[in-house]
């Protein structure tokens, strides 16, 4: 992507530090919460209850080792990404800007086990197909929200609302400002 002037670009909200330490927070908490499980299931579950007789029907002694194996790896990796996420809210020169020249947003990215890398987008105006305000459902209970800018290549920049102060529906209401302020 091209390189955008900084000159001319106004800052359109802030990053919010805070609410991305507390999303690494209740990452960690629920990490943990499913450690305890898994570590009693990889303990006592092999060698079943004490005392107890084994019946044929019974599960193998291994399954249940098994078991709490996978859900002790999806509790380190939630305990990962939430000191990761605590981590990239330190994260310095973080934006979200918006000028005639088009749209240059600066954010750490999430990466597998609490790694992080800061992601620097610069989009011009004319490279915008659409910027769709989304929200995530579960059971029909809204969870998350995103702006979702699709490029006129295919390609969609994701920015989840808890990294920027403003919500999703500010930020595309401003962007849809001031593209149609410059012919967009």
């Amino acid at each position: 992507m091209l390189e955008l002037d900084a000159s001319g670009m106004r800052e359109l909200t802030r990053y919010a530090p805070i609410r991305v330490a507390l999303t690494g927070i209740w990452r960690v908490i629920f990490g943990t919460l499913l450690g305890v499980p898994a570590g009693l299931l990889i303990w006592i579950g092999p060698a079943g209850e004490p005392g107890a007789p084994r019946a044929p029907g019974d599960m193998p002694p291994w399954w249940m080792f098994f078991v709490g194996l996978v859900l002790a790896f999806v509790a380190f990796a939630f305990v990962s990404g939430g000191v990761g996420r605590m981590v990239s809210a330190f994260a310095r020169r973080c934006y979200f800007r918006a000028g005639p020249q088009g749209v240059a947003i600066r954010l750490p990215k999430q990466g597998w086990f609490g790694r992080f890398r800061l992601t620097e987008y610069n989009i011009r105006w004319n490279e915008i197909q659409q910027l769709v305000h989304f929200t995530h459902r579960h059971n029909g209970i809204p969870v998350a929200r995103e702006l979702r800018i699709q490029l006129s290549g295919g390609k969609t920049v994701i920015i989840e609302r808890f990294y920027f102060s403003a919500s999703v529906m500010s930020l595309q209401e401003q962007l849809l400002t001031i593209g149609a302020s410059v012919g967009k």
